[in-house]
């Protein structure tokens, strides 16, 4: 019974604090295809010719230099925004998306949320109270990020340059920022035959070209 009483007093606290941070973070979600069509673009070996996708962008706290407190040590990195309290303070998660850490130390309370304060600096919220410790020196910025995502998805044209009047293009797609080996294709195309390129419903009108760079005008995107 008194099991039952302390896990009900612990999930009410915990409770508390996560309705008083609401999960309210925006994830921006957009295509975006480069060039524009029918624009004059020039672009060198290595370069996109036609690059087309959907990105999945969230704001992150920045945190600029690790901070070794008496209560919690932080590490430098990003941590994604998972929501903001009534008073519209942006709270942010306590786990970095690139190597950055929140560890407590043995008396401390276990750690809820990050929120940047402009007078207090870096503020850490526990189960059991918001801003509870903060850390006036710390460097942090808000940034948007792109970041790989189960929804982000890319595909691109790349110019590897010619030999006489044939040109190769490589066809790559990238899902969570990870090229996809059985969606990688090297094509030739006979500049003799036709100035026109299509692949996967893209077509692309090659104006000039040599072994280093190429001129054209992206006609269509892919389909």
């Amino acid at each position: 019974m008194k099991t039952l009483i302390i896990l009900f007093f612990a999930s009410t606290i915990l409770s508390g604090c996560a309705s008083g941070i609401k999960m309210t973070a925006q994830t921006k979600v957009e295509t975006f295809n480069f060039p524009q069509l029918n624009k004059i673009t020039e672009a060198s070996i290595g370069d996109y010719m036609l690059n087309q996708g959907v990105s999945i962008t969230n704001n992150y706290l920045q945190i600029k230099q690790n901070i070794d407190g008496a209560m919690y040590d932080i590490g430098a990195g990003d941590y994604k925004e998972f929501g903001v309290d009534s008073e519209g303070k942006e709270y942010f998660t306590i786990y970095s998306t690139n190597g950055g850490y929140v560890q407590k130390s043995l008396l401390a309370d276990p750690p809820y949320a990050l929120h940047p304060d402009k007078d207090k600096g870096l503020c850490i919220s526990t189960v059991f109270v918001r801003n509870a410790t903060c850390y006036e020196y710390a460097q942090t910025e808000i940034i948007k990020k792109s970041v790989a995502s189960q929804d982000s998805f890319q595909q691109t044209l790349i110019y590897n340059g010619s030999v006489g009047e044939k040109i190769n293009i490589s066809y790559r797609e990238f899902k969570n920022d990870m090229a996809r080996d059985a969606f990688t294709n090297n094509v030739e195309y006979d500049m003799s035959k036709s100035n026109v390129i299509k692949y996967k419903g893209a077509k692309i009108k090659v104006l000039s070209y040599d072994n280093s760079t190429i001129k054209f005008k992206v006609l269509s995107d892919f389909s």
